[in-house]
């Protein structure tokens, strides 16, 4: 916790060494909510020249401990830098997460096997239980969004980067009948995409390749990525707008659903590491606007974005509540109760997080223009 708050807050709750009542998201929002409140406002001290010798031993103990910090500060960043999403690096990353065990995600994701942000009716449901009914509607209504700004024609060819377990391609082909290709670089995400394919008949509608996105080389009338923007990293968002624009025919539409860091601090969040980076997501990073805005080839024109984050703190609350009431079986997969713990903590950060707007998701319609 001294060394980096921002970590050893997560550390010390997946070990045990604290909880919180009702919950401990209600005590993260409340620390999210103070440290907003103090970058508002203002603090006055009065000098006091009586207490010299005790503020100047403070400042010699304070700046000690500073540079302590700035030692564990630079350690974390460059553990997260050296997973750099190069093709290589990429593979690893998404392995260590997606791969963990598809028994394991099933216990708290919906029917449909959708790893996403989903939309909700107004007003947004309070959640009290696993409702995976609700849960999977709200999945599926996110998906028939999607398709609608698509404008998907049967005739189409689509492509998405990062396939999850082949949810969307088989929604939209069982709609529209059009042909979908999957990229993925997760070996169970494959496996059970294609076996969700091989039952539902569509085999020769919907291909899935266990393929780095920079090495896909065919064209394709729509180009689509559900929350894999996270897997690209700073450095390498104009190279994966580059593939959109190079496998993308003109006229073409890109549509992009993805978790966004505020511009305001994006600078000092993408030179720094944290709890998600370093024990949820290797290599995970969110962009800005600003930043996708940057990155954008000249012939890719963004047409309409949309604002979806207080979606997600949901949508991690039904997870969290399936994750929780499902403890005893997770645990029983051989997961050790460090993990479940670890997870537990990522799940309700995130989830306050973007309900208080620290974070965002949103959608990103985009269109190749024809010269």
């Amino acid at each position: 916790m001294l060394l980096d708050g921002k970590i050893g807050l997560g550390e010390t709750f997946m070990y045990g060494d604290w909880d919180a009542e009702p919950s401990p998201k209600d005590l993260l929002t409340l620390l999210i909510r103070a440290k907003k409140g103090k970058k508002d406002g203002k603090c006055m001290q009065k000098r006091d020249g009586s207490q010299y010798c005790v503020k100047l031993f403070s400042q010699l103990f304070h700046g000690i401990i500073w540079i302590i910090q700035k030692i564990a500060f630079y350690i974390n960043y460059l553990q997260h830098h050296f997973k750099r999403n190069t093709v290589e690096g990429c593979a690893a990353n998404i392995q260590d997460h997606y791969d963990l065990g598809n028994d394991m995600f099933q216990k708290f994701l919906d029917p449909s096997m959708t790893y996403s942000c989903a939309i909700f009716q107004q007003p947004l449901p309070q959640v009290t239980k696993s409702d995976m009914k609700l849960l999977e509607e709200a999945q599926l209504r996110k998906y028939d969004t999607v398709l609608e700004q698509l404008d998907l024609k049967s005739t189409d060819n689509i492509l998405e980067i990062g396939c999850g377990w082949g949810a969307f391609a088989v929604r939209a082909v069982k709609r529209y009948g059009c042909q979908w290709t999957g990229l993925t670089l997760s070996e169970e995400q494959f496996a059970l995409a294609n076996q969700r394919i091989k039952e539902n008949n569509l085999a020769d509608k919907i291909t899935i390749k266990l393929l780095d996105y920079r090495m896909e080389k065919d064209t394709y009338d729509k180009v689509v990525a559900i929350e894999m923007i996270e897997a690209v990293g700073h450095e390498f968002l104009p190279d994966f707008f580059q593939v959109i624009n190079r496998t993308l025919k003109p006229g073409g539409i890109s549509f992009i659903q993805g978790i966004i860091c505020p511009d305001a601090y994006y600078d000092r969040y993408r030179k720094s590491s944290d709890f998600i980076k370093k024990y949820i997501f290797p290599g995970g990073h969110m962009p800005s606007m600003g930043a996708i805005k940057a990155a954008l080839p000249e012939q890719l024109k963004i047409t309409k974005v949309d604002q979806i984050g207080r979606h997600y703190a949901v949508t991690l609350d039904f997870w969290n509540r399936a994750w929780m009431e499902k403890r005893e079986e997770i645990l029983k997969l051989g997961y050790p109760l460090v993990f479940h713990r670890k997870w537990q903590f990522y799940f309700t950060l995130c989830s306050a997080l973007f309900e208080y707007d620290h974070i965002g998701t949103v959608h990103v319609k985009l269109i190749k223009q024809t010269s």
